[in-house]
This record gives C-alpha cells, sequence and structure tokens, in this order.
C-alpha cells in the first residue's frame, strides 16, 4: 500500500498540472481528483505488460475525462433561456479536459484507448439521460444507475484489460463513496441508507479470497471513506 501512496501522489500531482488552467480557474471552481478513482485506475493498469510512460499517460488522460464529466456534472439545471457566464465556463473547462486526452492518447499512438474512453463517454451520457427521467420512487433503479454511472471508465479500463473479478467490489465502493458525498436527505434516513450500503459493500470484500492483496486494499479503502465520512459529520 505504501507504494500505491507514492503513486497516487506522483500522479496526482501530474494531473493537476494537466488541469491547472489560470484563467479558467479564477472564474470556475478548482477540479477535484477522485483518489479512489485514480487508485483503481493505478491498481488495473499496473497490470498490464504496458511501458511505464504509456501506463501513466492512460491513468492521466482517463482521469482526465473523469474531471471533465464531474464539471458538467455539476452545471445546475437551467430553465431559463440563458446561461450564467460561471456555467459557461464549466461547460468550456469540461470541454477542454476532454479535449486533452485525445491529445495525449495521439501522442502514444494507443487509438485503441481513444475509442475505448469515447465509448465509456456515450454510455455514461445515455446512463446519466435514463436517470435524469427516472420516477422519483424508482429509488433502487436510480441508485442502480449511479452505480453504473459513476464506475463505468474504471470498468472499461478494467475490462480492456481481463481484470473482470475486481469490478464488482470497486463499482460498490465508488458507489458507497458517491451516496456519501451526495445524499441530501434527512440526516437520519441518510445514516440508514449508508450503513445499508456501507454494510453490503463489506460483505461483498469479506468474501474474496483471504489471500487475494486486491481484499487487503479494498478492506482499507472503504474504511477510509467511512472514516472520512465519520470524522466529517464530527465536525
Amino acid at each position: 500500500m505504501q507504494t500505491m501512496e507514492r503513486e497516487l501522489q506522483r500522479l496526482n500531482i501530474e494531473i493537476e498540472k494537466k488541469i491547472h488552467h489560470s484563467f479558467l480557474l479564477q472564474h470556475i471552481n478548482k477540479p477535484k481528483i477522485d483518489e479512489y478513482k485514480l487508485y483503481f485506475l493505478i491498481y488495473i493498469v499496473n497490470k498490464s505488460s504496458l511501458p511505464q510512460h504509456v501506463k501513466d499517460q492512460l491513468i492521466i488522460t482517463t482521469m482526465l475525462v473523469q474531471v471533465a464529466l464531474d464539471i458538467h456534472e455539476e452545471i445546475p439545471d437551467d430553465n431559463g433561456d440563458s446561461i450564467d457566464v460561471k456555467n459557461q465556463l464549466s461547460i468550456l473547462a469540461g470541454d477542454y479536459y476532454s479535449g486533452l486526452y485525445y491529445s495525449m492518447l495521439a501522442e502514444i499512438e494507443e487509438r485503441s484507448l481513444i475509442s475505448l474512453l469515447a465509448s465509456a463517454i456515450k454510455q455514461i451520457n445515455e446512463l446519466k439521460m435514463k436517470n435524469y427521467y427516472l420516477q422519483s420512487d424508482s429509488v433502487e433503479m436510480y441508485w442502480s444507475l449511479k452505480k453504473q454511472i459513476t464506475s463505468r471508465l474504471i470498468q472499461s479500463i478494467a475490462e480492456h484489460f481481463h481484470l473482470i473479478d475486481e469490478i464488482p467490489v470497486m463499482s460498490e465502493i465508488l458507489l458507497t463513496c458517491d451516496m456519501i458525498n451526495h445524499i441530501n436527505s434527512d440526516p437520519v434516513d441518510r445514516d440508514v441508507i449508508i450503513d445499508k450500503q456501507v454494510t453490503k459493500t463489506k460483505g461483498m470484500i469479506d468474501e474474496l479470497p483471504t489471500d487475494w492483496e486486491f481484499k487487503q486494499d479494498a478492506e482499507q479503502i472503504l474504511h477510509r471513506i467511512v472514516y472520512q465520512h465519520t470524522s466529517s459529520e464530527m465536525d
């Protein structure tokens, strides 16, 4: 895990450099880098036989796509005829970060990965549209779609490198984090929903083979997510 922490720090710095745009950051909130998605990407890509510089480029470009998707997701629905300047810049920022990944993957001649990520983006947007038009009482379907949306990029990369067994646990961990960060219901109901999700995720991790290194890492990640949630609730 210590080696992974160093990789996380190193690649996080590289991604920060890529997303830094002095003009945009004067007018929009600084994009957030999802550390858990970054961890899973590093884990997946490091299982491949790609040269290290190609691994780095793939991880960075995938995270740029994720940043772009997250920026677009945070733009509020507009019921009027105009969009304010900040939202216009957010749209442009999302498109800007999306465009960077085409350029970076082209540099390492990984055109198959451009197609892979483009397909994942299309699927995510289709899932978002489906979720947007769901009836409000379809709670289970809502969270099922949210799980697919939040893990689709990671799942696409994992499938590309034939790492199938890890996908269900990765998806459940990412959904747990998403629920903690975005559920805004009554605190009591919120805690019940989150506790149920944490229990489900922990159960899936417990079922993994004991000698599997991924199991230990998954346990630590879930513990960190829950600890951060608990700490924020106490503040």
